[in-house]
């Protein structure tokens, strides 16, 4: 049986992609594996993935194609073009299986039409989003690294979910040579941005650094605002010498070597791949009770984990944490951790537990034709309405789908615009087009005032909350932090609270 892995983006490293990327490598072991590779629009395959399939010896190609982590972001009409290419690629390479990560709809084109089953790896969504599901364009087979995510996509899109956690780097365990009572190295890796929760995590080291000797290295990308945040307050508050930002490393092993401990303060995750390579070279595990964390790991038994996510509560933990490694107790920890790898994340166990969802598959096959043509008619529709706004914006057009949605939820009402920025001019443009009887009341921003698209600007603290209205979101950077402010005050996501345009 040949299998082809479809990866996620065409630039940079995302954690799901490459933990699709370490499971081909697993199944290569058993099956003819092909990784395909996206490219972006000049043709020009993602140089990460390239380099990590050629360090690996896998056998790999380059298409141009597009994922999309939520619902809102599908790019349908793309999805549409891509797939000749996909089915070319399927039937020249006598394709038996499809693995995908994230919402890859041109690969479950594909599959529908060729009867060929299809899994795909997505993780972490909040269960409002799903609200902007439409249809059934999705593939009915799903593996997750977590249960509590398993649960959710199950339940939510009615399809068979397994739970299947990250695959270790090494086939043992590579155990340090000691566990030091002082000089402790802290390692932190992933992306800086707002869930991943670094800034947190620098002032809890900070509060424990006058108390113990540390050091904190940070390494992941650095392309967010939120990094900026970061960097911003450690040179603030004198930390350089104690906290180094690494931006991305290709090769982290290194780190992971001379590092004792892997901080962990996220909490939007399914299941941090960082804490498998974490263990798999020994490292203490100090983490937030993030989503699949708790199924696997117990405070004081096998990790560090705390109450809550409140900085106090991290504070304390970490400080624990130090503590055991200060009165040599930390070893209790690191042999129950080895003994959970052994049970969670050796290979041999993930390799079998992933064969035996292919067999699965492979004997359940779902070939029903789904509600393409439908929702394709939708967003072809959508996309000619807006065909002048689009032409303003390059990339818009991709979310044809989402807008098709908007227009049929937002068709009557009241609207409050968050944003009163070149994001903002762009929703309000595709309200008016779309939504020609609703009514866009203000523009709501921290820093201007006065007016924007002749409509007023106010103050957050001068919004009426009324569950009546509607609410846009309409920049990207400290979205969350906002959408957070609406629900704190009742409000739902899609369904008063609309990311826009």
């Amino acid at each position: 049986m040949k299998i082809a892995f479809f990866l996620d983006i065409a630039h940079g490293l995302g954690g799901a992609g490459n933990l699709l990327l370490q499971q081909a490598r697993l199944m290569a072991d058993l099956y003819e594996v092909i990784v395909v590779i996206p490219s972006d629009s000049q043709g020009k395959a993602n140089e990460e993935y390239v380099r990590r399939c050629e360090q690996y010896g896998m056998s790999h190609c380059a298409l141009e194609y597009t994922t999309a982590f939520n619902f809102c972001d599908i790019d349908l009409l793309g999805a549409i073009k891509s797939s000749i290419a996909v089915e070319e690629l399927v039937k020249r390479e006598k394709i038996a299986l499809l693995h995908s990560v994230q919402l890859n709809i041109a690969v479950e084109i594909v599959a529908r039409k060729l009867h060929i089953p299809h899994i795909m790896d997505i993780y972490s969504l909040r269960e409002e989003e799903f609200a902007c599901c439409q249809g059934d364009i999705y593939s009915h087979y799903h593996l997750c690294d977590s249960r509590m995510y398993m649960e959710r996509w199950s339940r939510q899109l009615g399809i068979t979910s397994r739970c299947v956690r990250p695959v270790a780097l090494r086939d043992e365990v590579k155990r340090k040579d000691r566990y030091p009572s002082d000089g402790i190295k802290i390692l932190m890796l992933g992306s800086l941005c707002g869930y991943k929760n670094q800034l947190t995590a620098i002032k809890a080291f900070e509060i424990c650094m006058k108390h113990y000797n540390l050091t904190l290295t940070i390494a992941g990308d650095m392309n967010d605002a939120y990094a900026k945040e970061c960097v911003q307050y450690v040179k603030e508050k004198g930390l350089e010498e104690k906290v180094i930002f690494k931006g991305f490393v290709s090769d982290i092993v290194p780190l992971l070597e001379e590092n004792d401990c892997l901080f962990c303060t996220s909490y939007n995750e399914s299941f941090p791949s960082s804490m498998v390579e974490a263990l798999t070279y020994d490292l203490c595990i100090v983490s937030t009770p993030v989503a699949g964390v708790p199924e696997v790991f117990i405070n004081e038994k096998n990790a560090f984990i705390s109450k809550d996510f409140s900085l106090q509560n991290i504070v304390d933990n970490l400080d624990n944490c130090l503590k055991w490694f200060a009165n040599g107790r930390a070893k209790e920890i690191h042999e129950c951790a080895i003994d959970t790898w052994n049970e969670n994340f050796a290979r041999h166990k993930v390799r079998k537990q992933i064969a035996e969802f292919y067999d699965y598959v492979k004997e359940h096959p779902y070939i029903e034709e789904g509600d393409f043509d439908k929702l394709i008619c939708k967003a072809t529709k959508t996309a000619e309405i807006l065909a002048n706004v689009y032409l303003s914006c390059e990339g818009m057009q991709r979310r044809a789908l989402y807008h098709a949605k908007i227009k049929e939820e937002l068709a009557f009402g009241k609207i409050y615009l968050w944003g009163a920025g070149k994001m903002g001019g762009f929703a309000f443009q595709v309200l008016k087009s779309l939504c020609p009887q609703l009514e866009i009341v203000a523009f709501v921003d921290r820093n201007r005032r006065g007016e924007y698209c002749n409509l007023p600007i106010i103050r957050p603290e001068e919004l009426p909350i009324d569950k009546e209205h509607y609410y846009g979101v309409c920049f990207g950077s400290g979205r969350e932090k906002v959408i957070d402010f609406l629900q704190e005050r009742g409000l739902t996501l899609n369904k008063q609270i609309w990311i826009l345009p």
